[in-house]
């Protein structure tokens, strides 16, 4: 591989990659002799028009391209007529084209910055620039001065260029100010900066690692880190404990950096039922506070159900008789203001949604259906025959400012809103949701308290649950249509921690393929995806089987996964690139980010019908239409030949391969597994190790969040309490 030392001053003219998060890029680099070169440099975030000078080794790229790895660099300001009119031509400043570049450099020649700088006035000198088309360029060209100075101040106190360009953005020409006062307010003001990276800076300029300012920003971090976490709140002990170990502080600094906090109103303490301080964040606090206070009114508020004569209709309209426990479940919940109802796989919560909703329909109350996910809200649809939505489209969600239109001041036109798939609810979005319902309505919340709680803080299922305190029918007899089945056999004995034996043969539904290493692991995910699953069942490896596994990273995360399965399944040809990604025609991928202009949600698969490599648009294929993407949106597409457990909730598939070893030990919980394996309808797959699957079976644990609702509940809506 070739290799030297090199020396290079030239400009920029093109951006020809940029990482997502513009810390990574290569570009073309033109000598201004004729001569190009190809530069791979980090956190630079320069610009198509900008001069550079760097220093890097000479390299030749797999692809058999020489091209220089720059090792330090620094931005230049053009000298030279050429160079000046060549970046004032690139678009840099507003206002000035390639045109008009040239018509000012004419006239000013060298001095031409220095006019800029000094006498901006004299601009109106050239042809072509009016008054309007002066005022542009004078303040375009002083913010862009602004901004230069800035960076260049917060390049020589160790900050990237990318953060630099972050900082800017966020706070304009106040940048210097704020980072000099209190840095760690980064962390709370600039997106993808986060604690760590606001201590650094604050360590390059100089601040004491006991600066209270430090301290209580570490609190506040390690409070929202907790969130993160599925926390509402923290004992006061375990937060101070916490805060320590990640501040290297000690205990009495961090304790009154905790009361700092709440000083500042960025959190707030309060005693438990048995007397134990609680920290918490001031907007979770006031969300857990405001969805307490709302199930509390709609209790007070609910209207009578659609009375008995209509469930009974209901009831015989049915092809089969309820039994004994469904009936029950039926009428303990028909009437119910707030009710719920749980139960595993088979169990019959189809059943007793359906008889809810016709009763109520019968009785002419207006009825509406929704899921935390699109393919959970398409499944709820099918399953009810009756129209449903996603709970963010259903509360008419502003995508710019991720606040709802439905709301107290708006509230929803119902009188019963059915919720399913209630165990990925998290307390903001239940908060909202109770927002929104009138006075007189009423909300049953339907979903598997057994399955992984939601992705946010909060567990409002199994808080209403535990609080005793509304209607709840707990289902746990499997019913005839699903009597017999495996894999419904396997996810009951998991819920109480037991493993069965699989299938042997083609009639099976369940089957074990132990393996002993990662190596080992992916050969057989890739053998059962690609070759055992067709030739056994007749099923499609790419629209019927899906991969499941705890977690992204390591040798058998979904990266490795996606990446040995796309080999296999994934077609040759043109791609479009974006960031580490490259899509091509009949590739599996899933939205990851709920996109309401485009009406695709986290959690949807689909399948790249086409591209085009000139524009850089990706259609993609969901269920029964097409959704174009192009530019930043192809952030929001990853690949979906594997997916976490995570993202699989509310979602089920004709065949499932579930993957766990020993590698995702972090993530080994029972509520986990059982998760993934009641994903599938048909067969079910466990790929990995016996010894992983009793560990997740046999830890709890991760179950439990620290939240407050149960308490609140019972203190408003409990006489006893």
């Amino acid at each position: 591989m070739d290799e030297a030392e090199v020396e290079l001053e030239g400009v920029v003219s093109r951006v020809r990659y940029e990482a997502d998060d513009g810390a990574f890029q290569v570009l073309v680099v033109d000598h201004g002799d004729g001569r190009h070169s190809t530069v791979v440099i980090r956190d630079a975030g320069l610009e198509r028009g900008e001069r550079v000078r760097l220093t890097g080794v000479r390299r030749r790229h797999r692809s058999g391209e020489l091209q220089i790895e720059a090792r330090s660099w620094e931005r230049v300001m053009p000298s030279t007529p050429e160079g000046i009119e060549t970046w004032l031509g690139s678009g840099a400043i507003d206002g000035i084209g390639p045109e008009l570049a040239r018509r000012i450099v004419d006239v000013f020649g060298e001095q031409t910055l220095a006019i800029l700088d000094d006498v901006p006035e004299r601009l109106r000198e050239v042809e072509g620039i009016g008054p309007k088309r002066f005022t542009q360029i004078r303040d375009s060209w002083q913010r862009h001065s602004a901004e230069r100075s800035v960076k260049l101040f917060l390049q020589s106190h160790g900050v990237s260029a990318t953060w630099a360009a972050k900082i800017w953005a966020t706070y304009g020409g106040r940048a210097v100010r704020v980072v000099r006062d209190d840095p760690w307010q980064l962390a709370r003001d600039v997106r993808g900066i986060g604690f760590r990276t606001a201590d650094q800076i604050a360590r390059g300029l100089g601040f004491d690692a006991n600066d209270p300012r430090r301290l209580v920003a570490g609190v506040d971090y390690v409070l929202r880190r907790a969130g993160d976490e599925g926390h509402v709140r923290l004992a006061r002990t375990a937060l101070v404990a916490r805060a320590c170990e990640a501040l290297g502080a000690a205990t009495d600094a961090v304790d009154g950096a905790v009361d700092g906090l709440v000083a500042r109103q960025r959190a707030v303490l309060e005693p438990d039922s048995v007397g134990t301080v609680q920290v918490y964040a001031r907007a979770a606090f006031d969300t857990e506070v405001e969805l307490a206070r709302g199930i509390a009114r709609i209790v007070a508020e609910g209207r009578p159900g659609p009375g008995a004569a209509r469930v009974e209709q209901a009831e015989q309209a049915l092809p089969f008789t309820l039994a004994p426990t469904q009936r029950q479940a039926l009428h303990r919940l028909v009437d119910a203001a707030v009710g719920v109802l749980t139960g595993g796989p088979g169990t019959g919560k189809t059943t007793i949604v359906q008889c809810v909703v016709d009763s109520a329909r019968r009785a002419a109350h207006r009825v509406m259906l929704a899921a935390p996910t699109g393919r959970a809200s398409r499944r709820l649809e099918e399953s009810a025959g009756h129209p449903a939505s996603t709970l963010h489209r259903l509360l008419e969600v502003d995508p710019r400012s991720g606040t709802f239109g439905r709301n107290r001041e708006r509230p929803l036109e119902v009188d019963l809103v059915v919720v399913d798939e209630a165990s990925m609810l998290d307390m903001d979005l239940a908060a909202a949701l109770v927002d929104a319902i009138p006075d007189g309505g009423r909300v049953l919340l339907v979903g598997d308290v057994d399955q992984l709680p939601p992705v946010g803080a909060g567990d409002v299922l199994r808080d209403l649950i535990t609080s005793g305190t509304v209607p709840v029918a707990r289902l746990d007899r499997v019913f005839r249509q699903a009597a017999g089945s495996k894999i419904v056999d396997l996810a009951h004995a998991m819920r109480r921690g037991e493993l069965v034996d699989g299938d042997r043969g083609a009639d099976g539904e369940v089957f074990f393929v132990a393996t002993q290493s990662p190596e080992a692991t992916v050969e057989a995910v890739e053998r059962v995806v690609v070759d055992r699953m067709p030739s056994a069942f007749g099923l499609d490896p790419v629209r019927d089987v899906q991969v499941l596994v705890p977690m992204h990273g390591g040798p058998v995360g979904t990266r490795a996964l996606n990446e040995r399965l796309a080999a296999r399944l994934g077609r040759d040809g043109p791609a479009v690139t974006r960031g580490a990604s490259a899509w091509r025609v009949g590739d599996k991928v899933m939205q990851v980010r709920n996109d309401y202009t485009r009406d695709t949600f986290n959690g949807d698969i689909g399948f790249v019908r086409a591209i085009d490599t000139a524009t850089g648009e990706v259609r993609v294929r969901f269920d029964d239409r097409d959704v174009s993407y192009d530019g930043e949106a192809l952030r929001y597409l990853e690949p979906a030949w594997a997916i976490t457990v995570h993202k699989s909730q509310g979602s089920e598939f004709a065949a499932v391969v579930v993957v766990v070893t020993t590698h995702h030990f972090k993530l080994l919980q029972r509520h986990l597994v059982y998760t993934a394996v009641t994903r599938a309808r048909q067969r079910l797959v466990v790929v990995g190790m016996t010894r992983a699957v009793q560990m997740a079976l046999d830890n709890v644990s991760g179950i439990a969040r620290h939240t407050g609702l149960a308490t609140r509940l019972q203190q408003r809506l409990d006489p006893a309490t």
